[in-house]
């Protein structure tokens, strides 16, 4: 696909505007619940600080406080939220934002959970061996060999999620990407894993290491898992794609994907692979194929992405440290842990040199180190999470969440000069997935559980209603 079809593509998306910019105040730091014994080194308490067109007005708490507990992504259907957790995940009744309630809190442990849904299924990902798929399977000591992937339920009765199905895959699934494909009555899972090459056993317990033909450490593919609507039973996976990839810091071996988001109306996807990002062309949804790679010496972690609704733009966000290193502090450069901001046309073709496609990049702005006289691990960690786009076709919206720093609104009308419009840190933040939903703004933290976050400021406006979304399957079409 050239530049040709590009504009055909584009032709009946609409362009964007310009935003202005929100009032910020920074707060007083206060100690969180987890700053004690049983800290499991995973977080850091950083300041509050809100702008004054943000708002928080609801929220469902954590319903465990062990110390393993931690919350991950976010899907939306209808009314309904679902969030996992290391744990397994919660359906919320989200029918009245201020008054969000759990439905169910449903135990099924295997991390870390990224979920998606469609319809009455719910897809989960699990990179950590397990005895079987079964929810009451035991963790495999020392790494040992067990089931890795998807887990299918349904979950019609939300009151009483049922296991349909593990679909095992190679390395297991550390996020994945829900694909609609309704002319096949079915969706696909692209399944993201990566290896940790040569590097010390990690705290997620042991990464997968898998070898070329060669013998040489790499994992560069992922898996793709068919799910028939009519027999989501039937399950399985239906290929394995491989794209070239360089390995991450130079590690032999150290390389995979770790993040996709996937634009239905443009046939493209935009893959995070740690060292690189890139662009697949999915016109064969089961084969996509790489058309585009992004080297950029000043990220550290490809980690997610997303693309403008005009398709015009991509969004790739650097997970700087690893989501545990403190990134927002004033030492720090103001590109590390940052928003990369791309332009799409540009890279629709196979071409290393990306120079000309790099618009700009954001951070967070706010001082992220720990206040004197505050006895803590090290400064709060802050860097780019998960984030979408608003669904609107006259500007350019995305929401984010950034750790420590909570949740960030950012304008990039002006794609060569984003600017934030909004942001919310509240008391023991530590926020994995920020994502806009039908008006308002819900995010899964470590810290708090889900909130939910009213954003009234002008840059919402010609925002549309959608009736389902996956952050990462952008499949609407809007108007």
């Amino acid at each position: 696909m050239r530049r040709t079809r590009w504009t055909a593509a584009l032709a009946a998306i609409a362009t964007c505007a310009l935003a202005a910019p929100a009032v910020a105040h920074d707060g007083a730091f206060q100690d969180a619940w987890w700053m004690g014994e049983n800290h499991p080194g995973w977080y850091w308490e950083s300041q509050e600080s809100q702008s004054q067109n943000v708002k928080m007005i609801g929220s469902v708490e954590r319903t465990r406080r062990d110390s393993t507990y931690r919350n991950s992504d976010l899907a939306f259907w209808g009314d309904k939220v679902y969030a996992g957790h290391y744990d397994g995940f919660q359906i919320i009744d989200g029918s009245d934002p201020e008054n969000p309630e759990q439905i169910t809190d449903f135990a099924c442990p295997g991390s870390q959970h990224d979920v998606s849904v469609w319809k009455d299924l719910l897809f989960v990902s699990v990179e950590t061996p397990r005895s079987s798929p079964a929810c009451d399977s035991k963790a495999m000591a020392g790494g040992m060999p067990g089931f890795e992937g998807m887990r299918i339920f349904d979950v019609s009765d939300a009151n009483k999620p049922v296991l349909i199905k593990g679909v095992p895959t190679d390395c297991g699934s550390h996020t994945h990407t829900l694909v609609p494909d309704a002319e096949n009555n079915r969706v696909l899972l692209y399944v993201a894993s990566y290896t940790a090459g040569e590097l010390p056993q990690s705290s997620y317990g042991n990464e997968c290491r898998r070898l070329n033909p060669d013998g040489t450490r790499a994992h560069r593919k992922i898996s793709v898992v068919e799910v028939p609507l009519d027999n989501p039973a039937a399950s399985s996976v239906v290929s394995e794609p491989t794209f070239p990839q360089n390995d991450r810091a130079g590690i032999p071996g150290y390389n995979g994907c770790h993040d996709i988001t996937v634009y239905m109306k443009i046939r493209r996807a935009a893959s995070a692979c740690m060292g690189e990002g890139q662009i697949w062309d999915i016109s064969d949804k089961e084969k996509p194929e790489t058309i585009a790679r992004i080297h950029n010496p000043n990220v550290e972690f490809f980690h997610s992405a997303a693309f403008s609704w005009d398709g015009r733009t991509v969004v790739f966000g650097d997970e700087a440290g690893g989501g545990t290193g403190p990134r927002c502090r004033p030492q720090d450069a103001d590109t590390l842990g940052a928003l990369w901001f791309y332009d799409v046309p540009s890279l629709d073709v196979m071409d290393d040199t990306t120079e000309e496609a790099s618009l700009s990049s954001w951070k967070v702005p706010r001082d992220q180190t720990t206040p004197a006289g505050v006895t803590q691990a090290q400064d709060p960690n802050c860097t780019m999470h998960n984030f979408n786009t608003l669904p609107n076709t006259k500007r350019d919206v995305l929401v984010s969440s950034a750790y420590a720093a909570g949740t960030t609104v950012v304008d990039f009308s002006d794609r060569r000069n984003p600017t934030e419009v909004g942001h919310h840190d509240p008391h023991g933040a530590n926020t994995w997935s920020s994502y806009w939903y039908n008006g308002h703004i819900w995010t899964n933290d470590g810290g708090r559980g889900v909130d939910v976050m009213l954003l009234s400021d002008k840059v919402r406006a010609g925002t549309q209603k959608l009736a389902h979304s996956n952050p990462q399957t952008q499949d609407a079409v809007l108007r």
